[in-house]
């Protein structure tokens, strides 16, 4: 296991059983048996080291999925397993990496999906479609990671909710919203 990868791990195991205000560097140095000096030779401080987990966690399935649905419940997914390792990220002063984690993933997939799905649309409609839709959706896991007393249970089914109503309500808005503006 490479150096980087040993703090990654490291940091998301801690996360489990502390909230980050509380992991510093030295702490997590001791836990991996590094030097503080070789902590700081790749990163800048706690922030940046979650930022670089951001960067490059994956979402089973994601990259298969075809329908919004699909992406989406892998979202879902993702998020329950790791769900106190996201909620107590959120909760800190990372919030804004967690809220680029899932908007950037999620622009990412669905503007794939809706090439495929929307193509009377142009690159730039489909584009805005995706960066519309995605905001709401990545703003609506973050609500539920803000509310202290929310379960993986209730997360889970209160999102499940949104998806499906998102997908019947809120998705055909936005794509004639699209339509009109590709129009102009």
């Amino acid at each position: 296991m490479t150096t980087e990868a040993k703090f990654k791990y490291a940091l998301k195991e801690m996360i489990l059983t502390r909230p980050l205000s509380e992991i510093n560097v030295t702490l997590l140095c001791s836990k991996c048996g590094c030097h503080r000096q070789t902590f700081y030779y790749h990163y800048q401080d706690i922030y940046d080291l979650l930022a670089a987990i951001f960067l490059t966690e994956d979402i089973k399935g994601l990259k298969e999925a075809k329908t919004v649905e699909e992406a989406l419940c892998d979202f879902l997914k993702y998020s329950k397993e790791n769900f106190v390792f996201i909620k107590r990220a959120y909760n800190s002063a990372a919030s804004d990496l967690v809220d680029d984690f899932y908007y950037g993933k999620m622009m990412a997939r669905l503007f794939q999906i809706f090439v495929g799905q929307y193509t009377t649309l142009s690159k730039d409609a489909i584009r805005s479609l995706a960066r519309r839709f995605s905001k709401i959706m990545a703003d609506e896991f973050g609500y539920w990671f803000k509310i202290v007393s929310v379960t993986p249970t209730r997360f889970e089914r209160n999102l499940k909710k949104f998806i499906g109503s998102s997908i019947k309500i809120l998705l055909p808005a936005l794509v004639d919203l699209a339509k009109e503006e590709n129009k102009k």
